[in-house]
């Protein structure tokens, strides 16, 4: 079976540098914090242009940080795409918010007025998702923020290494959490994430919120938790860190090569990448109105899918019990048709795209 996202083959590619880095700290003994994990914040801050990056346990963990550091209070309304990973709203209501969904654009990423169509007198926030590699509408979005006093938090969870208007993704609003959970672009070898920022005062709070509320004085200023990057993760991000630059490269190319096959196919879309964005193609993601018909002929012929994702967050049961969740679904046309028609395909660094897409075009153009 051809893997989804091929890490054996990527861990082969790059085994001597990796097995060194792990044996050079496992010798050191600073397993928790130490050179590493400060040379791995150092690389972030460089490579996405954010002055702060604190790194923590994972990318879910980055978010519910940095909703504590922004403030989040019970019943406060978060607005957050109704099309994206669980993580984003999961977040908010951990903390004791109410999750408002918005709609969906045909890019994937939430839609401005969409977004302002929730906005309430409750509402203090916006979570915009960098989804399948690409970012938000940070202009459109930071002019509804600024009329209503709201606040945005990028959700960079799959678009390290993207840009916008040459701004790198991670530093396109005042906070950003993102992650590096192994099949991301730029993966650890288990969980890992980090927050970014440039505000000074926003990374001392969540500094403190991640190390059970400890503030510089060492009192325990409020209720925190521990959340941090271990010093082996940080040590093997730091070598992937020298390829990644290669690897999106690569990605991109591999994102042509279905581009302009499924561009020759009737009844499929390909991503729509926005005037003045790049794209790390985190996914490369299809849209086909004939999605169950298509997927097990694929299937049949050994090429990997997967779903991203099959269900709009307002139709989870863990939302049902959010007063306005069955109202924001009604108007989310595009979040509920594209959860039944979206598909993804491999293109990471080191899967045979040529191949696959040959594969593909005898399966579907017999």
């Amino acid at each position: 079976m051809i893997p989804f996202v091929n890490l054996r083959a990527q861990y082969k590619a790059y085994k001597e540098e990796i097995d060194a880095a792990i044996f050079s700290v496992l010798e050191s003994g600073t397993l928790i914090g130490g050179p590493e994990v400060q040379n791995f914040e150092n690389i972030l801050c460089k490579s996405t242009g954010a002055s702060e990056a604190i790194s923590c346990a994972s990318g879910t963990s980055a978010l519910t940080l940095a909703l504590a550091a922004l403030g989040l209070e019970p019943g406060d309304e978060v607005i957050v795409p109704d099309f994206t990973f669980v993580a984003t709203a999961d977040a908010v209501a951990l903390l004791g918010g109410i999750p408002r969904f918005a709609d969906i654009g045909l890019d994937f990423l939430i839609s401005p007025s969409s977004v302002e169509e929730r906005i309430s007198s409750k509402t203090v926030g916006i979570i915009a998702v960098d989804l399948f590699g690409q970012c938000a509408n940070y202009k459109a979005l930071q002019t509804i923020a600024q009329k209503h006093g709201l606040w945005i938090l990028e959700d960079a969870a799959q678009s390290i290494g993207a840009t916008q208007n040459g701004k790198g993704a991670g530093s396109l609003s005042t906070i950003a959490a993102t992650s590096f959970y192994p099949t991301k672009p730029f993966g650890a070898y288990g969980d890992a994430g980090a927050i970014l920022t440039s505000d000074k005062a926003l990374a001392a709070q969540v500094r403190m919120y991640a190390s059970h509320g400890r503030n510089p004085e060492d009192h325990y200023q409020t209720i925190g938790t521990n959340s941090r990057l271990d010093a082996l993760q940080a040590a093997i991000l730091n070598v992937k860190h020298a390829h990644f630059a290669e690897e999106l490269l690569r990605r991109q190319k591999n994102a042509a090569t279905y581009s302009a096959l499924f561009s020759a196919i009737p009844g499929f879309e390909i991503p729509k990448i926005s005037e003045g964005n790049t794209s790390i193609y985190a996914q490369y993601a299809v849209t086909c109105k004939d999605r169950e018909a298509v997927l097990p002929k694929l299937s049949k012929a050994n090429v990997p899918t997967r779903i991203y994702y099959n269900s709009p967050l307002s139709a989870e049961p863990c939302f049902a019990r959010f007063e306005k969740t069955k109202e924001d679904a009604r108007s989310n046309t595009n979040a509920y048709r594209l959860s039944k028609e979206v598909f993804c395909l491999p293109v990471d660094a080191f899967t045979d795209v040529q191949a696959l897409a040959q594969t593909i075009k005898n399966v579907l153009l017999p």
